[in-house]
């Protein structure tokens, strides 16, 4: 935010401070692009590991329905 105030009030030709708009600007759309390719990334992570802890305790009750049903058998 700084910068872009720094911009508007720098002694600068008219086309010189909309160069530096230009290139403030790119910069910016640049950062957001890499945050939101990053914030994909750690999300979709995420997902895959609670999906992974999910299918884990899935498995352990169907294991211990299984062992509840065969003592119940056998009982």
């Amino acid at each position: 935010m700084g910068a872009a105030v720094a911009l508007l009030f720098a002694p600068k030709t008219g086309a010189q401070t909309r160069k530096d708009i230009r290139r403030f600007s790119k910069n910016a759309v640049n950062q957001l692009d890499d945050l939101q390719s990053d914030l994909r990334e750690q999300i979709n992570d995420g997902y895959e590991q609670v999906m992974e802890v999910f299918d884990n305790v899935k498995d352990y009750v169907e294991e211990g329905r299984s062992k509840l049903q065969k003592m119940i058998r056998t009982a």
